[in-house]
């Protein structure tokens, strides 16, 4: 077996900053329909027009606007562009797609505020697409008029981007989640304190006035009737978007367990070396800690306690306690294996809980982004000095979200990756993917495709946590004939999936950890503690110290335990590098590929194994060290993606990294196989809201890609490969990359993993990697000025060779410092 004993090595120089240009062009992906007459279109485009703008006049004679809605021919997209200028004389305010039976025949509606410039410009537009053309012969403005179906006055459904949902009856009194626009020449307090003033005018509640900011937009909670809110928002010029507030999960697995008191006495009896002067804390959101617990009460101190909620005490108040269980795995892991054994017990980390659920409160809906950002801050102001792995098992049953950004998910994002001034550097977000209902379970593995991970695990820049098994422990005498319904090594049963979602979000989830198990026994489930992990229980009169617990929630907890402890390992390293560690060092368990290997699957199985259990499961060994045989190279960067250039933001730079490759070495081994392992870790800025929900480079601020030279290809081809402004006309392709997943896999979200296989002779003279920018709303949007900004990222190469007795790591290491 190799020795896993050695430090990583951290290449620290070693890298080129070159001119990067698209190889693919950035032209317009609408395609407009041709073939038209385009006078008889003209002229349908300027009744409708006419008429919709009469009818809002008619509804709001004092507004010096009107909202519009435009919608599109079936299987065309609208140019979105075109519903924008930077004067403000016309707004995006909603964009939304409507399903249609097939794709073919999906629609797309814009709704867009225009004052009276706006109005006759956009009549101009239409007189010009009837009478004029285009140097290339083509009506002027083509793509703009010849796409529209329909126009229309817009009412306040037009605003409603739950899809998935009705429309709230007229007179229904109901809690909504309204999308203000943001107007970026006034301040955000003055602006909000209009629109309170505006809905409290019209009788319509206000939630505890928290919000939400994103670059072009501010996100509130109001309860009322749309009878109300169309007789007072709609008729400013401030409404951008309706959604449903989000309602969290109820449901939190809890099993009795009997065990005796005399463990806990032993373990901890064998805990050494732990002080609350450690720099790594693992937070935990949830439903508070009963820190009486005599696991518990030596390692979580008071202080280290707090609620969002002043009026809310701090112990778990869920009834069958949720927070507290999650505490004692974050502390322990799973004590069934902490328990077992004589051995010291270390614990390399503090532990802070901020409590964001109040089971006893009744039902009101809350804006959970902020309370998550809330919730942090307060830890922060705990222990201002520590780095933070923070732990939310708390979901939201959102239906049919499909991958698609909510406020909650984007308010993740907004926190892991900071703002402009002061970027993340202390912390990561653990979020459990949801379970599936445990009266659906007996249906698993098929069940699993079609259960959506919940709201808000769609985050780009939190690691998603979901469920697989060891556990396998079924007891036959008490159950003959009883059967496993998740075999060792496999998705656990309450595992929910991405798979259902829209191929432009990231695949979910990024990693699994035990879960726990069920069988089945008289065609029955069997929900037993033999199949679940062993925690603290909440406690109290009449109950056990211990309690038996499972599905994501317990998940979450060890990927958080684990990754703190990472973290107190490198806690010089950037957040994204400890990401990168962890997704980098999990791999599939032969279970979960069906007995075959990564390389026989077909592209949609790698997809749909990527969105069913993630990367895998973590190895800490491997995350930790390196080997003579299995070397890890660190590598952190900022790199400017974007600049102005002539009035229009391009791309900026791409890395050309020079990899100190272990060339003697590996060709020594000749023909032998080898593996290399590639991650690329990053931080977006999110911008959610109307703009074309179809296209994550609209939400997202940037995206990354990596490319590695081929064998025998020559740098300047490579270099040409990778950007279009190192071509010249003699330029022929010499290489590719030859990726397991590939591209079409891989980059989806803000964290991309690849494997290559092939002879240490080929790998030999693979020593260059570059990382390139795509795009992303810091290109798209111009306006709100983006394009000076740097951002970070982390890159982990690793190269495994199958011989324990060949040294790579040594020739490396004598080409650069080892770090430590």
């Amino acid at each position: 077996m190799p020795q896993f004993v050695r430090d990583h090595i951290i290449l620290n120089e070693r890298t080129a900053q070159l001119p990067y240009t698209a190889i693919t062009t950035g032209r317009s992906k609408v395609n407009p329909r041709i073939n038209l007459n385009r006078q008889a279109q003209g002229q349908k485009i300027q009744n409708e027009f006419n008429e919709a703008v009469g009818i809002f006049e008619v509804l709001a004679p004092e507004s010096e606007f009107v909202y519009i809605v435009f919608k599109s021919a079936p299987g065309f997209l609208l140019d979105i562009d075109k519903f924008e200028d930077a004067k403000l004389n016309y707004r995006l305010a909603s964009y939304k797609r409507i399903s249609g039976e097939v794709a073919e025949d999906d629609v797309y509606e814009a709704t867009v505020c225009l004052n009276p410039k706006a109005i006759a410009k956009f009549l101009k537009k239409v007189e010009e697409y009837i009478n004029e053309d285009t140097r290339g012969g083509n009506p002027k403005h083509q793509n703009l008029i010849a796409n529209l179906e329909s126009i229309r006055s817009a009412s306040l459904k037009s605003f409603w981007q739950e899809p998935e949902l009705p429309f709230p009856e007229e007179d229904s009194l109901v809690w909504w989640e309204i999308w203000i626009y943001k107007n970026p020449l006034l301040d955000i307090d003055s602006q909000l304190e209009e629109t309170y003033e505006l809905l409290e005018n019209s009788n319509i509640q206000l939630g505890q006035k928290k919000h939400l900011s994103f670059p072009e937009h501010l996100v509130i909670l109001a309860y009322g009737s749309a009878s109300q809110l169309g007789n007072s928002i709609l008729y400013t010029d401030k409404l951008s978007e309706l959604r449903k507030p989000k309602e969290t999960a109820d449901f939190f697995t809890y099993l009795e367990k009997h065990e005796q008191a005399d463990w806990i006495e032993d373990l901890n009896g064998r805990i050494e070396n732990f002080q609350f002067m450690g720099e790594v804390s693992v937070c935990l959101l949830d439903t508070g800690v009963n820190i009486a617990h005599p696991l518990l009460t030596d390692f979580v101190p008071e202080a280290h306690l707090d609620t969002v909620n002043p009026n809310w005490s701090k112990s778990d108040t869920h009834p069958q306690g949720h927070g507290t269980p999650m505490a004692g795995l974050i502390l322990f892991g799973d004590l069934t294996d902490a328990f077992d054994g004589f051995q010291q017990f270390e614990i390399f980390h503090n532990f802070e809980s901020v409590k964001i659920i109040e089971p006893n409160q009744p039902n009101i809906p809350e804006l959970y982004g902020a309370i998550t950002q809330e919730a942090i801050a307060r830890a922060e102001i705990i222990n201002p000095n520590f780095k933070r792995i923070i732990c939310m098992a708390v979901t939201s049953e959102k239906v049919g979200h499909l991958g698609r950004p909510s406020s909650w998910s984007a308010a993740i994002d907004q926190q892991v990756f900071g703002n402009l001034e002061v970027r993340n550097e202390n912390s990561l977000l653990f979020i459990s993917s949801g379970n599936l209902p445990i009266d659906q379970r007996i249906n698993t593995p098929l069940i699993n495709d079609t259960c959506s991970i919940e709201d808000p695990a769609q985050s780009f820049n939190a690691i998603t946590v979901g469920a697989y098994t060891l556990k396998d422990n079924l007891d036959l005498e008490q159950f003959p004939g009883a059967v496993l319904l998740a075999q060792r090594g496999a998705m656990a049963p309450c595992n929910t999936t991405s798979i259902s979602w829209q191929q432009e979000w990231p695949r979910k989830p990024d990693i699994v950890m035990e879960g726990g198990n069920h069988g089945i026994f008289d065609e029955q489930l069997i929900d037993h503690d033999s199949l679940a992990v062993l925690s603290t229980s909440k406690g109290g009169l009449g109950r056990s110290w211990l309690t038996a617990f499972g599905d994501t929630s317990a998940s979450t907890a060890l990927a958080s335990k684990f990754a703190a402890e990472l973290y107190h390992s490198y806690s010089n390293y950037w957040p994204e590098t400890i990401r990168a560690l962890l997704v980098h060092s999990a791999d599939w368990t032969p279970e979960m590929l069906g007995g075959h290997q990564i390389s026989e699957l077909t592209t949609r199985q790698k997809s749909n194994l990527i969105a069913t259990v993630g990367y895998g499961v973590p190895n800490m060994t491997k995350a930790r060290y390196s080997a003579n045989n299995s070397l890890s190279l660190i590598i952190e960067r900022s790199l400017k993606p974007y600049k102005l250039d002539n009035g229009t933001v391009k791309t900026n730079e791409y890395h050309l990294i020079d990899l100190p490759w272990p060339v003697e070495a590996l060709q020594e081994l000749l023909a032998i196989d080898v593996q290399l392992k590639v991650t690329l870790s990053y931080f977006v800025e999110p911008n959610p809201g109307n703009r074309q929900y179809e296209l994550a480079a609209s939400y997202r601020s940037h995206g990354l890609r990596f490319k590695m030279i081929d064998t025998n290809e020559s740098e300047d081809a490579f270099a040409a490969r990778v950007s279009k402004a190192a071509r010249n006309e003699e330029y022929i392709a010499e290489g590719n990359d030859h990726w397991i997943l590939g591209s079409q896999v891989r980059n989806k979200g803000s964290i991309h993993k690849d494997i290559w296989k092939g002879t240490a002779a080929d790998l030999a003279t693979r020593n260059k990697i570059a990382i390139y920018p795509v795009g992303g709303w810091w290109k798209n949007r111009k306006k709100l000025e983006r394009y000076e900004q740097t951002i970070r990222y982390s890159l982990v190469v690793t190269i495994d060779t199958p011989d324990i007795d060949i040294d790579i790591y040594t020739p490396v290491s004598l080409q650069v410092p080892v770090i430590v």
